[in-house]
């Protein structure tokens, strides 16, 4: 399933932790991070724009963009808002879910075929590279790709021609090519299972979808949030219901580790669900807090019996953290309720190095 984006109170507040940081520390820090979120979306929109105006001079080709970002993020409305800014906007958009199509078909699918090419090919077909001519063809979940087709993949981009399956003729291509990844593509290369030389190919132009929780600070996420729950409305066919500022609330201090999606999900079940009145109340996502009930008294039984000490559980849950958000220690120390500054703190009491971004 693609992933899911919407059309376009303060951060919860430090843990004691025996550090030196004051309330107007803490304040600062949680304003500054607010800010820097904020300005993480501008900034991807802002180059979502410059690379959707690239490649506007004929007979330039559009550089190929690689969109990462947790799963759930965006990245499908992402490539498609950067193929409706862009100069191709009235060319065709091919989108191919690679995950979603057996590999023994995927070459065809994507490059074609002739007559005969293989058994219950009765006839040639157009492959999904030469139906987005003129346009934007989008390769999502890249990462699962057959290293094999890999090869055939870097060919296209390098030559900007595709080969149909059964055929010696090479057809020349024209076409923006975006690839979408949940997974660090770097990692992959290590591991043996992404050609490095592909990965260049694609990651021209790099840009990281950021995740939902980053853009619940601030009036707009409850602009967002009623954008998402008109499009829900009009696609399952039910009456509006505005969300009340306690929902719109309740809404901000989910952790939304499923991204959009989860939030489409959230207001689709509340809205099909809706039990009347003329505003969506906050009691009615209660259902979101279920699954955390009881979790870190589980966690904690767990360290407990396994001989884990605070210090180690505090290590570890400051490198998960850490990791999750790609190294971004502003929004590891937001995942964990810590300003940034008491972040620091603790992973350098803690023997890591205090972050710097």
């Amino acid at each position: 399933m693609p992933d899911s984006e919407a059309p376009e109170s303060e951060v919860p507040g430090d843990r004691s932790d025996g550090g030196s940081d004051s309330r107007s520390d803490s304040r600062s820090d949680r304003g500054s991070d607010s800010r820097s979120d904020r300005g993480s979306w501008a900034r991807f929109e802002a180059d979502l724009e410059r690379v959707a105006a690239s490649g506007t001079v004929a007979p330039a080709v559009p550089p190929t963009v690689l969109l990462g970002g947790e799963s759930g993020s965006g990245k499908s409305r992402a490539a498609r808002r950067l193929h409706d800014l862009s100069a191709r906007s009235q060319g065709p958009y091919v989108s191919v879910h690679l995950a979603g199509l057996a590999p023994s078909l995927l070459e065809a699918e994507l490059f074609g075929h002739t007559a005969g090419a293989y058994t219950g090919a009765s006839g040639p077909r157009e492959g999904r590279f030469q139906r987005a001519e003129g346009g934007t063809i989008v390769l999502e979940a890249i990462e699962t790709l057959d290293v094999a087709l890999q090869v055939k993949l870097l060919r296209v981009l390098q030559e900007r021609v595709v080969e149909p399956l059964g055929s010696e003729v090479a057809v020349p291509i024209d076409v923006r090519v975006i690839a979408t990844t949940a997974r660090d593509l770097r990692v992959a290369i290590e591991e043996g299972a992404f050609r490095e030389d592909l990965y260049f190919r694609l990651a021209v132009v790099p840009l990281e979808v950021p995740p939902l929780r980053s853009r619940t600070e601030g009036p707009a996420f409850a602009g967002l949030c009623d954008a998402v729950g008109r499009a829900v409305c009009g696609r399952i066919g039910v009456p509006r219901r505005s969300l009340s500022s306690a929902a719109v609330e309740a809404l901000r201090q989910h952790p939304w580790p499923g991204n959009f999606r989860e939030l489409e999900n959230a207001l689709e079940r509340v809205l099909v669900l809706a039990g009347g009145g003329a505003e969506v109340a906050a009691s009615e996502f209660e259902f979101l807090r279920a699954p955390l009930r009881g979790r870190a008294d589980e966690i904690a039984a767990e360290a407990l019996s396994s001989g884990i000490g605070l210090d180690e559980l505090d290590a570890a849950l400051i490198a998960e953290a850490l990791r999750q958000e790609r190294g971004n220690v502003s929004a590891a120390a937001r995942r964990i309720g810590l300003s940034r500054r008491a972040f620091d703190y603790r992973r350098k009491r803690l023997g890591g190095e205090a972050g710097s971004e």
